[in-house]
């Protein structure tokens, strides 16, 4: 297989990654921006462990990546690996439809919500100030 080209085992990975409406509505999140576990679980309306389920396989399938930022993972499309190039065409034939998604509108208007508690561009960790990635003061 030449550079550059991606398997087709790779291919059936990216496409059962995308079969999830959950896993496509975190992508349809994060192709706009990186984004912090916290404001993603905000933006669906999720419990986190569940968020952080459906960032782990999109994570093992290398569509997302993820950087730690003290106790805390932000999360954005990951541009590098194939994978990811396949995942983000295919996120472009897709996304007018999971747009008109019901659950879109919501999450768009949660997310908006949640990302204007951002200082200074930094995810704000349950709108009580802090900032992802500091410890709190005990």
């Amino acid at each position: 297989m030449k550079r550059g080209q991606i398997g087709l085992s790779a291919v059936a990975a990216v496409l059962a990654a995308l079969a999830d409406p959950v896993r496509l509505r975190i992508l349809r999140l994060v192709r706009q921006r990186e984004l912090c576990v916290c404001e993603l679980v905000d933006a669906l309306g999720m419990p986190q462990y569940k968020v952080s389920r459906h960032l782990g396989a999109l994570r093992k399938t290398k569509i997302v990546t993820a950087r730690r930022r003290g106790r805390w993972m932000h999360y954005r499309l990951d541009a590098r690996p194939e994978a990811a190039r396949v995942a983000s065409q295919l996120m472009g034939i897709l996304a007018p439809g999971v747009k008109r998604a019901p659950e879109a509108k919501d999450d768009s208007s949660r997310l908006a919500s949640r990302l204007r508690l951002r200082r200074a561009g930094q995810c704000v960790v349950g709108g009580l100030g802090e900032r992802c990635g500091r410890e709190r003061s005990r």
